[in-house]
């Protein structure tokens, strides 16, 4: 008796069945014929699904939902269903959330997380994180989103990298962190591409939030990168940058995978990243030359002059550390061009520099750039451009890692700078290539289901199933959904067309859900397709050769930009802190290249007081001389 007491009376009811007399239930052969036997569990996998809210069925705890390739799929909602709104990464509470799931409006934005048993088409909802209740309330979309979600990565690149106070020395910087940003293993190396890319993005913060502390980071590691990793020719001509430092040791030749032994130029281009948005702050002319000298460099080594007015120009992709030779840059890399060699000048810094000091041989240059890509990247027999030449712009498809693969996220950058680059020349032949691989990633590049875009994919037809296969997996790397969503946000800006904003949403949607790291930070740098983290091996890590505070403070910084500007119409405010020597110049405030006459600068302030000095539609402050600098801050508004 005190056994059955200390069961309780659920316990009772099942005791009480099991003791029975035989009789009372039903025979073996009943049980069998009126019911299949339990062989198992079936077969369940973990999956998500993201759509707006078509229909709601209160009876069958069911709600339809629109997908982002515009199938629709029933999910049902467990009734245990864990339901909030999306939150950044200061957790705070931006939308009121109805009682249940099965309240949501239609129209309503939301990933459903669960389980699929096999056979079963019906999602049941364990979890149900909301956009928004209609496309007009957002999250991500909302005034300060991506400033504030930028504000939070700085910290957590200044605290790991600098440390908690202000009084910071940078040799303490590491490229490689462990994911809660710890050194990785007493990593000595210090990349001088990494370092630049985080300069990149805290100058990026920076003009967004106008927080004198993130400041003082990016103008700390500027004086490093210009102290300790710069190598200047004996006559002056030439700066060019230092691979690494290890343990406070120039290495100049690059030890990373295919590069090792030569001086990669996407290295030199991405040294230059943070330098230039930092100039674009301070106007520093001490800046100013490293970036110039730094240009002679590049074009006096890299580039090939090819015939004259021919489009057999270009950057090769390597040189030889010694004789600074593409030719002697080795049997993979010698004599050859690539995406990177070509393509990420225009937004690493050229585009930067261009709209910084409005030079016309850097618009000569960018236009130049961009016709190269549009003649020999679009590939009439698949849908992905090509990505690696010989010297004569003949493909490479036997190249080590890529052989004949394509990824998606450079067909997805191609879109996006071009439509960059159309908006600064009105050149047709860069929007209509744009619009071809934006409308094609659309169909082989986005995860219809879920949203977001995946990694690597097979240029050529699987020969028995006919599929563009993925190459390796179904993951998603961080710096790919940052093309993916500029993309489609700036081709909708240009073109007006809803399918761009609808994918750029979706993309939104499943990188602030899947990707900020909520317990130590930063972004993660590879997610599965459902967006479950992957996190084994040096995709576990916060920093490394190829992530740094770059992507993910440049997405901030753009979607801040186009979301505000291009699609809600309002005004953002950006802050600059020009150098003494900046006084009496014609200081370049437009921060991005931008539908021509969409907007124009509203209003300025020299250390908080107002001034009138200014152009408003070419986006120039006309600075007074001074003996002490001071601040600004500017309204950027669209034009009615």
């Amino acid at each position: 008796m005190r056994l059955f007491l200390a069961l309780g009376a659920g316990m009772l009811a099942v005791v009480a069945a099991v003791l029975a007399e035989p009789e009372a239930r039903p025979a073996q052969a009943e049980v069998s014929e009126s019911r299949p036997a339990i062989i198992g569990m079936p077969a369940l996998h973990f999956d998500r699904l993201q759509g707006i809210v078509e229909a709601v069925d209160r009876d069958q705890r069911e709600i339809r939902l629109k997908l982002p390739n515009g199938a629709e799929r029933p999910v049902r909602v467990w009734t245990g269903a864990y339901l909030h709104s999306l939150r950044n990464l200061d957790e705070r509470q931006r939308l009121i959330e109805p009682p249940s799931a099965l309240d949501l409006p239609v129209g309503s934005r939301l990933a459903a997380s669960g389980l699929l048993y096999e056979g079963d088409p019906v999602l049941i909802a364990k979890e149900i994180a909301i956009f928004g209740l209609s496309d007009e309330d957002l999250v991500f979309e909302q005034p300060d989103w991506w400033s504030s979600q930028a504000r939070d990565i700085a910290n957590f690149w200044i605290l790991h990298q600098l440390g908690a106070g202000d009084n910071w020395d940078p040799s303490s910087y590491r490229t490689r962190l462990a994911k809660t940003g710890a050194d990785r293993d007493g990593e000595p190396w210090q990349e001088t591409a990494t370092l630049s890319r985080l300069i990149y993005g805290l100058s990026s913060t920076y003009l967004m939030n106008g927080n004198p502390r993130v400041l003082k980071a990016a103008r700390e590691l500027v004086r490093y990168q210009r102290e300790r990793m710069r190598v200047e020719s004996a006559d002056g001509r030439y700066v060019f940058w230092l691979h690494a430092l290890r343990d406070g040791n120039p290495v100049l030749p690059s030890a990373f995978n295919e590069d090792a032994g030569t001086i990669p130029l996407y290295e030199q281009i991405y040294c230059l990243a943070g330098l230039t948005q930092f100039y674009r702050i301070t106007g520093d002319p001490q800046v100013r030359a490293d970036i110039d000298k730094t240009l002679v460099f590049m074009n006096r080594f890299y580039w090939d002059e090819g015939p004259q007015d021919s489009m057999k120009q270009g950057y090769f992709s390597h040189i030889h550390p010694g004789t600074l030779r593409p030719a002697d840059a080795g049997e993979l890399n010698a004599n050859n061009k690539n995406w990177n060699s070509v393509g990420d000048h225009l937004p690493a810094y050229l585009e930067n520099y261009y709209l910084a000091t409005r030079d016309p041989a850097l618009l000569a240059r960018l236009r130049l750039l961009g016709e190269l890509i549009v003649t020999h990247f679009p590939d009439p027999d698949s849908p992905f451009v090509n990505e690696r030449f010989d010297a004569d712009w003949n493909p490479d498809h036997g190249y080590a890692w890529q052989q004949n693969r394509g990824v998606i996220g450079h067909n997805l950058k191609i879109a996006w700078c071009l439509t960059r680059l159309y908006h600064l020349t009105d050149e047709p032949r860069f929007l209509d290539t744009a619009r071809q691989y934006g409308d094609r990633m659309l169909v082989w590049g986005q995860d219809g289901r879920r949203g977001g875009w995946f990694d690597s994919i097979e240029r050529e037809p699987d020969p028995v199933t006919g599929r563009y296969e993925l190459v390796w997996h179904d993951h998603k790397s961080w710096w790919q959904q940052e093309q993916g969503i500029l993309a489609n946000y700036i081709l909708y800006a240009a073109t007006g067309e809803q399918k761009y904003l609808d994918s750029a949403r979706a993309g939104s949607s499943f990188y602030n859900l899947a990707f900020p790291d909520h317990d130590d930070g930063d972004v993660y740098f590879d997610v599965q397709a459902n967006g479950t983290p992957y996190l084994l091996g040096d995709r576990a890590d916060k920093g490394s050769h190829s992530k740094s505070g770059y992507h993910s403070m440049e997405l901030t910084y753009f979607a801040h930009l186009y979301t505000n500007l291009l699609v809600k119409q309002r005004s953002v405010r950006l802050h600059f802190a020009p150098a003494l020597e900046a006084g009496g110049t014609d200081f370049q405030v437009q921060p991005i290249s931008l539908p021509p006459g969409k907007v124009e600068l509203a209003s300025v302030t020299l250390d908080g007081k107002e001034f009138k000095n200014f152009d408003c539609k070419a986006m120039v402050v006309h600075l007074p001389a001074w003996e002490t600098p001071e601040l600004i801050e500017v309204t950027l508004s669209p034009v009615e």
